[in-house]
Formats: C-alpha cells, structure tokens, sequence
C-alpha cells in the first residue's frame, strides 16, 4: 500500500515538474520578446499595457503558489508529526533519535520534493515580476533617450 503511495506521488511531483517546466519556459520566451519589443519606440505604448497586464497576472500567479505551499507546509509538518510518533511507538524496532529522523525524512521525501519544487517556481515567478518591473523602468529610459535623440 505504502508503495503505491509513494509512486502516486512520483507520478504527481513529475507531472508538477513538467508543468513548471513548461511555465518557465513560456514566461522566459515572453520575457524576451519584451525586451525586443523595447528596441521599437513606435511599440512602447502596446508594450507598457502588456508590460502592466502581465505582471499582474505573474504577481497574482506567485500568491497562488505561495497558497500551495503554505498547504504543503502544513501537509509536511503533520505528516512529519505523524511519522515521529508512529517510530517513537508503533515501529518493532527501537530507533535511536538519528535513525527516526532518517526513517522520517525516507517516508517524507515526496513532500519535500515537492516543497522544493513550489518553493524554485515561487522564486522563479518572484524574480519575473521583478525583471517586468525593470522592463517598465527602461520603457521610460528608452522613451527619455528617444526624446534626447530628437532634441
């Protein structure tokens, strides 16, 4: 039973991991494209209102993953609870403190991978809104620039 667990939950942190493959990519491409965009003064204006409108949505994407793992979290520290008194009194054998821990951190490693991986993707999306924000600052050095070049 314990193993077929553990593969439903391979299963799920690779599908995981696939999807945010895909995101990271789609949002590096698009990242790109605003930064070619940038060199086009004539296409500054459309730029700013997608520059404005997709980080709205990065932002709020990253409060979304900071949901799921604050429900990881929660997920880990009970599981983490659970397994600690099952080896402290239901196990057949005796365990030392250290090898508990060992014991809890095998049983437990799905949860962490999957920890670790909303935790990469929150970064990820963190650091998004900040390059967005950085394009938004060189649309107006590009516009000044544009207005210096024609006096």
């Amino acid at each position: 039973m314990e193993n077929q667990e553990k593969e439903r939950a391979n299963s799920s942190n690779d599908a995981i991991y696939e999807r945010f493959k895909k995101e990271r990519e789609e949002w590096t491409t698009r990242i790109g494209e605003y930064s070619q965009r940038l060199k086009d003064i004539y296409a500054v204006g459309d730029l700013l209102t997608d520059v404005y409108s997709q980080r709205q949505i990065a932002l709020e994407y990253a409060h979304t993953l900071m949901s799921h793992l604050i429900k990881v979290n929660k997920i880990y520290r009970e599981k983490r609870q659970e397994r600690f008194n099952f080896y402290s009194r239901d196990y057949d054998l005796r365990l030392d403190k250290e090898s508990k821990y060992e014991h809890i951190t095998y049983d437990l490693t799905d949860i962490v991978e999957r920890k670790e991986m909303l935790e990469n993707h929150l970064d990820f999306f963190r650091e998004t809104v900040k390059t967005i924000d950085n394009i938004g600052f060189g649309i107006k050095h590009r516009i000044s620039l544009e207005e210096y070049r024609r006096g």
